[in-house]
């Protein structure tokens, strides 16, 4: 063993003592959808940790996440998320694996590069099967037509499921509510990842909580929130707390919120408010909206774009983050 491992190990098992008086009260778990399977309503996201040029840092976070009650972990193959898939595997050394919650994505849009993409995720979280396996950001109506295409993304993800690497199935994406609502019509989808929050809420004019949400729900597709706290600036604009933006998310037909987290006391902070959490009022959900009514949205969800007809037949394909 290395001397950074053995380091990591020490850490850890500090950190258990910790986590294991912090965890008296349960973090709470709520059900994904059809899948049967029960998540924290706080899941950890992969970005953040991923490209964390600290390690050891990287490591004590996700150790830390497991051992204080958080048992979904997100992840992706490429991009900002690469590396935490090692670093799960890394992290999570010894734990059963029926303890753990892996989603992972592809964003590749062909048959062999999803399969590059698999393999690579299945080796880095040193696992022989993903809970998990998402399509990743759809933007665009023809970019539906790459996912369902011969030798296509689902092409891929369907052998996958029969080979038994894959348990479950969803998709993900941030830019245009009405792309997802279009995904959701097209296959059994076990969840969709989507962005939530109170300024989406607020947003009367770009917004998956009123376009997307309400189908998924309807489908009974296991909901999760990303993108909820505005990579982590809502709360710092002075208008709603934290505290409240998180409330106003889990107040929602939600089965968790991935949140990005750098240190073990950032994770802490959000799963106090998790503990905490107790569902608001309609009312109270309104009030928060109306708060953010006027907020400069542009700027706020800079990962939504809105072009219209245009976005929706655009031929620009492209498969980044």
């Amino acid at each position: 063993m290395s001397e950074s491992r053995r380091e990591f190990v020490k850490a850890a098992a500090g950190l258990g003592v910790a986590a294991a008086a912090q965890a008296a009260e349960p973090v709470p778990r709520r059900k994904l959808g059809k899948t049967g399977l029960e998540v924290s309503i706080v899941g950890l996201g992969g970005g953040r940790v991923g490209t964390m040029r600290d390690e050891k840092q990287a490591l004590r976070t996700i150790r830390h996440s497991y051992e204080s009650g958080i048992n979904y972990f997100d992840s992706a193959a490429a991009g900002a998320y690469g590396l935490s898939q090692r670093r799960y595997g890394i992290a999570m050394e010894g734990v059963p694996r029926d303890r753990l919650i892996y989603g992972t994505k592809t964003r590749n849009r062909t048959f062999s590069h999803c399969e590059l993409d698999l393999n690579q995720s299945l080796a880095g979280l040193k696992t022989d099967y993903i809970d998990l396996y998402q399509v990743h950001n759809v933007m665009h109506m023809n970019d539906i037509d790459f996912v369902f295409g011969p030798r296509g993304t689902m092409e891929l993800v369907e052998r996958a499921r029969r080979d038994g690497k894959v348990r479950y199935v969803g998709f993900t994406g941030h830019m245009d509510p009405r792309v997802l609502s279009r995904m959701l019509d097209l296959y059994d989808w076990d969840t969709v990842l989507m962005p939530l929050s109170v300024t989406d809420g607020a947003n009367r004019k770009l917004s998956f909580e009123s376009t997307t949400l309400p189908k998924a729900v309807e489908k009974g597709v296991g909901i999760m929130a990303m993108k909820t706290t505005g990579v982590g600036v809502l709360h710092e604009q002075g208008i709603s707390t934290l505290e409240e933006n998180l409330d106003y998310v889990w107040s929602l037909p939600v089965a968790t919120a991935i949140l990005g987290c750098t240190t073990p006391e950032q994770v802490d902070r959000d799963l106090r408010a998790a503990r905490a959490h107790s569902k608001l009022s309609e009312s109270r959900m309104e009030t928060l909206r109306g708060k953010w009514a006027s907020a400069d949205f542009a700027g706020l969800e800079s990962w939504k774009v809105d072009q219209g007809a245009t976005l929706a037949s655009s031929g620009e394909h492209y498969f980044g983050d």
